[in-house]
């Protein structure tokens, strides 16, 4: 940030030791000039519009389909001290 660039923290992917550590970590970067957002909300930034049809449907599937669809994954809590991947 210091260097120009746009940071934006992706807060339903990232943790830490304990939910206050994870919301002290996040605060930090908002103090900076971080913009908070979400996994669903980089997909649709992805997706740009519904009109994109060529990629429309395995969007769709990927957030509301399959066994752990993101739209749900991301609202879960990640609980204390889950390390990413896990």
């Amino acid at each position: 940030m210091r260097e120009g660039y746009q940071t934006y923290p992706v807060t339903d992917a990232v943790g830490g030791t304990s939910p206050e550590a994870h919301q002290a970590g996040l605060d930090r970067i908002a103090l900076a000039g971080g913009k908070p957002t979400s996994v669903v909300q980089v997909g649709c930034e992805l997706q740009r519009d519904w009109g994109r049809q060529e990629t429309a449907e395995g969007f769709t599937q990927i957030l509301f389909g399959g066994e752990r669809p993101l739209a749900v994954a991301s609202t879960e809590p990640a609980g204390n001290g889950v390390r990413a991947g896990r």
